[in-house]
């Protein structure tokens, strides 16, 4: 094993114990888990008709160097995420209108100080936390064609980014 893939291994071990002493379980699809991990739908799914699964799942995902948590979707995992959100140096959050409505749906791209994409997104928001290390960052955000971008530093405490469009 070569001195790099030592190093990116261990950036992987680290995260994912990082994720799993932060009460997360990492992302497998459906079909890997297999059928004791289906969740409860309600009542029996027809041809041709969506399943209606009653679980509320908050998941964690591993992207190739960088981990992040993505949701927000209603009151209850909003709380889950800012009680949370002390663990995460970058936070994100994504809104539209005058009324600062939530939006997702949002294609969010970080790139490091030497310009290395660092994560992308196709479907952000409308919270999406980012483990980074301290340093400058510029982050992409598009939602419904409109772009915006913004240098960030993620400093000791962290950093509360938040991206509006008023749409």
């Amino acid at each position: 094993m070569t001195t790099a893939q030592y190093r990116r291994t261990l950036r992987h071990v680290a995260a994912s114990a990082m994720a799993l002493a932060l009460g997360a379980t990492m992302a497998l699809p459906g079909w890997a888990a297999g059928p004791a991990a289906a969740p409860a739908t309600s009542g029996q799914a027809k041809a041709g008709q969506p399943v209606i699964v009653e679980e509320d799942v908050t998941l964690f995902e591993l992207v190739p160097g960088t981990l992040y948590l993505n949701g927000g979707i209603g009151k209850d995992e909003q709380a889950r995420m800012h009680q949370d959100a002390h663990h995460w140096p970058l936070r994100m959050t994504f809104s539209d209108r005058s009324d600062n409505e939530f939006v997702a749906g949002v294609q969010l791209k970080v790139f490091d100080k030497a310009g290395q994409l660092v994560l992308r997104l196709k479907d952000a928001g409308p919270m999406t936390y980012v483990q980074l290390p301290q340093g400058d960052y510029r982050v992409t955000a598009s939602y419904q064609g409109n772009r915006l971008e913004r240098m960030v530093h993620v400093g000791p405490k962290g950093l509360d980014a938040n991206f509006h469009w008023a749409i």
